[in-house]
């Protein structure tokens, strides 16, 4: 999650009991998980929908078996003792990112950092050499950029049908995607994984409103593409730099968290999710999806000249960061970390600071700071594995390969970390290995 683009969770959810009724009821949105043995979530949400008065609005069929709906906490208590239903939990609400501040600085340091060389030497030469299809749930992309490969997407905070070409109001998600993808086409930045095929999953409404109807929508249009006849838009890895409060939950959230449970269902559909650890400088057992552990949780380290020497005078622009306390090749001061050695299994870390990336700005190109930069930045990293055939099987299979690939080219290459990493820790604060492309 971005500095200049923070998002966080305000509305928790729990499981629906019965409450009693203090006069008039007011409505709020629900997500309903039906069992698995319910054939159609479509024909189950249009008849409880008759049965119990409720209005449904999106119904899912993939990651999960449910649909999101309006209702009273009166009917949301006697629908949870439907035998066709599995669980209920309020739906939370999301803030929405912020947009990156325009600049005229596009020299990707980061993407130096964690390995990259000149365009004439680089392994992959032409800008659709990694095929590859990541989405990015976010604000949408901005499907006329020159520097983006984006292939289409859909608008979860409408539900309207896919998007031919998409767009981005916010201008987040089309940051995002410059760092998974840029292409590698001698003008602009470079991504990543440069060129590789994106898919706009726009999470954000009219109102500047994310719910968690719209991110399970989003996981569960990701989790269809797996499933449908059509192998060319298979979704293999999927970005979220949006969090907030929470905790993780057992049996995959079954039951209590179905932002979890999706997610776990997409995994398990072979989809592998690179996510922002949180900007606030605290434990991310506190924070979803960053502290689930079917996720990889993406960290953010500070590099200002693109090397490992950590001898950088801390600018960016016009911004000194002496002035924070923040030096070159040290975790950032605003990254979010792990301390237990569950959310340590699945913690790596990646340039957040000063980074350049694509913009719907006049100047099409500014910069940013945030673990929301950290996290595409794991994303494209993933994209590159998969597509050197160095990571492969199942979204959690992909996973586990790309840490170790990580930890191992880490240890081998000492020099290739930051302070902070865990060759150097920090008492209490675990970062992870950084990510890097110079192996693919």
């Amino acid at each position: 999650m971005g500095v200049l683009a923070a998002l966080s969770l305000t509305v928790a959810g729990g499981l629906v009991t019965a409450l009693p009724s203090t006069g008039a009821e007011r409505e709020q949105s629900y997500i309903v998980v039906l069992k698995d043995g319910v054939v159609d979530a479509g024909t189950a949400a249009a008849a409880q929908q008759g049965s119990y008065g409720l209005t449904v609005s999106t119904v899912y069929r993939d990651a999960v078996s449910g649909y999101a709906a309006k209702m009273t906490p009166s009917v949301a208590a006697r629908l949870a003792a439907d035998p066709g239903v599995d669980f209920i939990t309020v739906a939370r609400e999301f803030q929405k990112p912020k947009d990156p501040a325009p600049s005229t600085q596009v020299a990707p340091l980061w993407w130096l950092r964690i390995g990259g060389t000149p365009p004439e030497d680089r392994h992959h030469k032409s800008s659709d050499a990694v095929d590859v299809n990541v989405a990015v749930i976010d604000s949408g992309i901005d499907g006329t950029h020159p520097d983006l490969n984006v292939r289409g997407g859909i608008d979860c905070s409408t539900g309207s049908p896919a998007e031919v070409t998409p767009t981005d109001k916010v201008g987040h998600g089309t940051f995002v995607a410059g760092v998974i993808g840029a292409k590698d086409n001698k003008r602009g930045v470079i991504g990543t994984a440069p060129g590789t095929p994106l898919w706009s999953v726009r999470v954000v409404n009219d109102s500047d409103v994310i719910t968690e109807e719209m991110l399970i929508c989003a996981i569960d249009w990701v989790t269809a593409t797996r499933k449908d006849k059509d192998p060319d838009n298979d979704i293999e890895v999927a970005n979220i730099s949006i969090g907030g409060p929470g905790t993780e939950t057992a049996n995959c959230g079954k039951g209590t968290d179905p932002m979890h449970y999706a997610i776990c269902r997409s995994v398990k559909a072979g989809v592998a999710y690179a996510v922002a650890a949180g900007n606030s400088g605290q434990d991310i057992a506190g924070f979803v999806p960053a502290t689930y552990d079917e996720v990889l949780t993406a960290t953010a380290m500070a590099d200002f000249d693109g090397k490992p020497d950590g001898l950088a005078a801390p600018v960016c622009g016009p911004e000194d960061w002496t002035e924070i306390g923040q030096l070159d090749d040290r975790p950032a001061f605003f990254s979010n970390f792990a301390s237990k050695s569950k959310d340590k299994a699945h913690t790596v870390a990646g340039p957040g600071v000063c980074i350049t990336s694509t913009s719907i700005a006049p100047e099409g190109y500014a910069v940013a700071h945030g673990t929301s930069f950290a996290s595409p930045v794991v994303a494209g990293s993933l994209a590159l594995c998969i597509s050197e055939g160095e990571c492969e099987g199942s979204g959690k299979e992909v996973m586990s390969q790309f840490m170790d690939l990580t930890a191992a080219y880490n240890k081998k290459h000492r020099d290739f970390g930051f302070e902070g990493d865990p060759l150097r820790p920090m008492d209490g604060q675990y970062y992870g290995y950084l990510a890097q492309i110079a192996k693919y």
